[in-house]
């Protein structure tokens, strides 16, 4: 088996307007489509007709503490330059979000967290 690239990653989510106000008005994906009668939402980042679904959650119940098994993180590319990840801060900040493990070196980055707790990785690639 030869994988070549990551079709999606689709999320349960508790509110799914909440959700899209993260992914689609603040990190600025847009969105393709919606189905399952409104209850899911595709989102693109710009070439595949989605690079992250959201569902409406069918089932209640707590997170599992970090560290432990499952979804650590999603990672998004910002840009390539210091200066847009600076303002991808200020933009995350003015949101009411808090940034987080920040990283410097080869590949500067920072993290928030979405509606649900999931930890998003802003990153730049300053190679290209």
């Amino acid at each position: 088996m030869k994988l070549t690239e990551l079709g999606h990653v689709s999320l349960f989510v508790r509110d799914l307007e909440a959700a899209l106000r993260f992914y689609r008005d603040l990190l600025g994906l847009r969105e393709t489509g919606r189905g399952k009668g409104g209850r899911i939402a595709f989102l693109s980042a710009g070439v595949h007709h989605h690079d992250v679904s959201l569902e409406v959650a069918r089932a209640t119940g707590e997170r599992p503490a970090r560290g432990a098994p499952g979804l650590y993180h999603i990672a998004f590319r910002v840009a390539g330059t210091a200066g847009d990840l600076a303002a991808a801060r200020r933009e995350a900040e003015g949101h009411g979000l808090v940034p987080f493990g920040e990283m410097a070196g080869a590949t500067p980055s920072f993290c928030v967290k979405d509606p649900d707790g999931n930890e998003i990785e802003l990153y730049v690639d300053p190679a290209g």
